[in-house]
């Protein structure tokens, strides 16, 4: 996708290891079409993954979870795919729906990835714990691809409308 002349390229890694927009991985393909489309799912638990301090390669990644797919096809990344890999790489998750719901037990959690509409598109967005009642989005669709928000001012200012899922880590 061509690029307006007064806005910058994305840029995929942050300075520490981090994948930070999607945007960027217009080089790699993810179920058939290119990965900066519709490869929220991978980033976000590479993200987590890198977090965690497990060795990974975001390609390995990508290509673990495109196999686990039933079809292929062009589309998101299904949370029969997100639940399996989790199991596999990131297993003690919970997993939560609703809005007031998800934000009570992300408040509680040391990690997560958020599943809720950006832009009226479903969208996997990782966070992890910075600081007291601070947390780190990464992959956020709105110039904030990486930044670090209260939970309360992120609902508010993100999860507009449609469901909201949440995987979270205590």
């Amino acid at each position: 996708m061509p690029q307006a002349q007064n806005t910058p390229a994305p840029v995929l890694w942050t300075a520490d290891g981090y994948i930070k927009d999607q945007d960027a991985l217009t080089d790699r393909t993810y179920r058939t079409i290119s990965a900066h489309y519709n490869s929220c799912g991978p980033v976000a638990v590479f993200d987590l993954r890198h977090h965690m301090g497990h060795d990974v390669c975001f390609d390995d990644v990508l290509r673990e979870m495109d196999d686990m797919h039933l079809f292929r096809a062009p589309g998101p990344t299904m949370m029969y795919v997100m639940r399996r890999y989790l199991r596999k790489y990131l297993p003690g998750w919970r997993e939560v729906h609703g809005r007031e719901d998800a934000l009570a037990a992300a408040e509680g959690s040391s990690m997560g990835i958020l599943r809720y509409h950006e832009e009226h598109v479903p969208h996997f967005v990782p966070f992890f714990r910075v600081g007291d009642g601070t947390y780190r989005f990464l992959n956020v669709s709105d110039d904030t691809e990486d930044g670090v928000f209260e939970l309360p001012a992120f609902w508010e200012g993100h999860l507009r409308g449609g469901s909201v899922k949440l995987f979270c880590w205590q």
